[in-house]
C-alpha cells in the first residue's frame, strides 16, 4: 500500500508534482507534527556572547545551520517522497527524489529522515528566498537543485540498527551509513565538540565566514541550541503599557513595521528597556503621544497597551525571529493604518514573531518611511510572503442584536441598573477572530466602590449563548428587582 496519494497535486517543474494537505497517511502525518512540537518547538536559541554561560564541558555534537525548511524524507520499499508538517509532498523524477531511490535498498521498514530542504547554490550560502521560488514558481532548473541535508532519524533504520536509539551519535552513524556517497542528500556536516571555546571557534569559521545561517549544539540530556548572530531591527512604538508598581515608567513598548503601502504591521512587544531611569525617559517621550484605536492589544499578563502617534523610533537587538508557529502554521499580525492621528485595523497578514528583543537606542536619525522601517530588514532571516499585498480592512456583515433585557432595583432612593445584551456577530465564517455570539452582562450599583461592573462571555452556538445568559440571570436577578 502506497504512503501516499498526490491527488490535488499540480506539476512542480519537471516530473514532479506537490500535493495539498491530508494525502499522506494520517499516521505518518502525526509522526511528523509530534516531532516538530516535541524536538525542533525545544531549541534555545543562543547569541555567540551567550555560549559560555550556557554551555557546560562534555562531548557535544556541532552542525552548521542551513538556511532551509524543515521536511521530512519518507522511505518504504522503493517509494521515496518528501513531506513537510502540512501535509505538502514532494514526488517524481528529480535527482533528490533519485538519488534516494537508487539507495532505497538500504532502508529496513518505514524510514524518517529530518532534515533542511533548500537550494544548492555555488558562490553563496543557501537561502530560504531560493527555496520559496523553487517551490513556487516550477521552473525546471531551480527544482531539479533541490537538496537535503538530514539532521535526525525517527523511524526505521538498516541492517546494523533500527529506530528507536535514544544516544544522538548512535542516530548520527545510522544516517551516515545510510546517506553516503550522497550528494544532492547527506547528513549534514557534524563535528564533536568538548568545550563553549570550541563552539565559538565554529562560529567563526561557518558562521563569520558566511559559510552557514547559524550553528546547531547538540548537547547531553537533549539539549539542543541554535546560535545565530544577534538580529537588529529599527521600529517605530506604536503602544506602551505602564509599570504595575510605578505609572510614572514604561513596562513594554509595542513595535512595528512600515510595509509597502505604507500602512504599519505589528512586529511585537519589548519588556526588556534597561533601568528605572531609561523606562520613566521612555515614558516623558511617548506618553504625551497618546492617540484612539478601534483595535485593542494586550500583554501576556492582561493589561491592554495605550496607542501612540508613530514618531519614536528605536533600534532592537533580537535572538531570534520566526515566521512559522509551533505546527507550523504562518504566523499572522495585524496591519493598521494611522490616519488622523487615530490607528485602524485592517486585516492580519503573514509576518514574524521576535525572540528575546532588547531596547538598545532612540533612532533620531530615522524617519517615518518605507525606507527606515522597512519589513526586508527581517526578510534576510525568515521567509514572509505577501509583503507587498495592499492591507484592507475586511467588508464584514453587521451584527445584530438578539436579546436585550434590563433590570432595575431602587433602594433608599438609590438605582442600581443590570442589563443582558446577546448578539450574533456575523462575522464568524469570514473572520475566525470573531465568535459567532457575545453575551454582554452590565452591573451598575452607585453605592459600590466599583459603580460598573461588566462580564463578556463568548459562544460558537445559538443554544449555548441562551444556556449562559440564563445561568447569568439566575445568578444575578434575585427578589426585588424590575424588568424594564
Amino acid at each position: 500500500m502506497s504512503i501516499f496519494n498526490l491527488k490535488n497535486a499540480k506539476p512542480l517543474g519537471s516530473g514532479v508534482t506537490v500535493g495539498d494537505n491530508g494525502i499522506l497517511e494520517l499516521e505518518v502525518l502525526s509522526k511528523l507534527k509530534g516531532y516538530r512540537k516535541t524536538v525542533v518547538a525545544g531549541y534555545r536559541s543562543l547569541l555567540l556572547d551567550d555560549i559560555n554561560s550556557n554551555l557546560t564541558p562534555g562531548e557535544m555534537h556541532i552542525s552548521p545551520k542551513i538556511d532551509g525548511e524543515l521536511w521530512f524524507m519518507i522511505i518504504e520499499g522503493n517509494e521515496v517522497v518528501l513531506s513537510n508538517t502540512n501535509g505538502k509532498l514532494i514526488a517524481g523524477d528529480i535527482p533528490l527524489v533519485s538519488e534516494v531511490t537508487n539507495i532505497s535498498s538500504r532502508f529496513i521498514g518505514r524510514s524518517i529522515l529530518v532534515g533542511e530542504l533548500f537550494v544548492v547554490t555555488k558562490d553563496s550560502r543557501p537561502r530560504v528566498s531560493d527555496l520559496s521560488s523553487a517551490l513556487g514558481g516550477g521552473v525546471k532548473a531551480e527544482v531539479e537543485k533541490l537538496g537535503f541535508a538530514a539532521f535526525d532519524i525517527i523511524s526505521g533504520g538498516d541492517k546494523l540498527s533500527n529506530i528507536p536509539l535514544a544516544d544522538y551519535k548512535d542516530r548520527l552513524e545510522l544516517m551516515q551509513r545510510l546517506l553516503d556517497g550522497g550528494k544532492r542528500v547527506k547528513c549534514v556536516k557534524t563535528e564533536v565538540i568538548n568545550n563553549p571555546k570550541e563552539a565559538v571557534s565554529y562560529f567563526e569559521d561557518w558562521v563569520g565566514a558566511g559559510k552557514a545561517e547559524g550553528l546547531v549544539i547538540r548537547a547531553g540530556e537533549g539539549r539542543i541550541y541554535k546560535v545565530k548572530p544577534s538580529l537588529s531591527v529599527d521600529a517605530v512604538i506604536i503602544g506602551y503599557t505602564e509599570n504595575n508598581d510605578d505609572s510614572s515608567q514604561v513596562r513594554s513598548i509595542m513595535l512595528a513595521l512600515m510595509r509597502s503601502d505604507k500602512s504599519f504591521q505589528l512586529l511585537g512587544s519589548c519588556g526588556s528597556l534597561g533601568d528605572a531611569k531609561s523606562r520613566k525617559e521612555m515614558m516623558k517621550k511617548i506618553q504625551k503621544l497618546q492617540i484612539e484605536s478601534n483595535w485593542r492589544y494586550t500583554s501576556g499578563d492582561g493589561a491592554i497597551y495605550h496607542f501612540v502617534k508613530p514618531e519614536v523610533i528605536v533600534e532592537i537587538k533580537a535572538v531570534d525571529i520566526q515566521s512559522e508557529d509551533s505546527s507550523g502554521n504562518l504566523i499572522r499580525k495585524m496591519v493598521l493604518s494611522n490616519n488622523d492621528d487615530e490607528w485602524q485595523a485592517l486585516q492580519k497578514l503573514p509576518f514574524a514573531s521576535i525572540h528575546h528583543p532588547v531596547f538598545v537606542r532612540y533612532r533620531s536619525d530615522k524617519d517615518i518611511n518605507i525606507t527606515d522601517l522597512r519589513i526586508e530588514q527581517i526578510i534576510d532571516r525568515c521567509l514572509i510572503s505577501d509583503t507587498q499585498m495592499k492591507a484592507e480592512a475586511p467588508k464584514l456583515p453587521t451584527s445584530k442584536i438578539i436579546r436585550r433585557e434590563v433590570y432595575s432595583k431602587t433602594v433608599k432612593e438609590s438605582t442600581s441598573v443590570k442589563k443582558l445584551v446577546i448578539w450574533k456577530t456575523n462575522k464568524e465564517e469570514l473572520d475566525s477572530n470573531y465568535p459567532a455570539y457575545v453575551i454582554h452582562w452590565t452591573d451598575y450599583s452607585p453605592d459600590r466602590k466599583d459603580p460598573l461592573k461588566r462580564e463578556v462571555r463568548l459562544a460558537s452556538a445559538k443554544e449555548r449563548a441562551t444556556t449562559i445568559s440564563e445561568q447569568m440571570l439566575e445568578k444575578n436577578i434575585k427578589k426585588g428587582w424590575e424588568k424594564i
